[in-house]
């Protein structure tokens, strides 16, 4: 699961910023004062938030292992106080 989120994560956002930068999604963006836009800006903005979603995964992921192992640590080590 982790490395679906990292690969994810990296991708998508390595996608958002070729299009943002790249392909003119920014300078559409920064030139207009309201939609409708072009697709490349809402693709860009989408993978962007698929990222963000990928990343939050992970790291919640990442902090929930770590907050039950140390648990599960800290009964053995103190037992278990009733």
């Amino acid at each position: 699961m982790y490395r679906i989120c990292k690969w994810t994560t990296l991708i998508a956002f390595a996608l958002a910023l070729v299009l943002w930068l790249g392909f003119g999604g920014r300078a559409e963006f920064v030139a207009r004062e309201s939609g409708p836009y072009s697709p490349v800006v809402y693709i860009s903005g989408w993978l962007a938030l698929l990222g963000l979603i990928a990343a939050t995964i992970m790291t919640v992921g990442f902090f929930g292992n770590a907050i039950g192992r140390t648990v599960k640590r800290n009964a053995i080590r103190y037992g278990m106080r009733k």
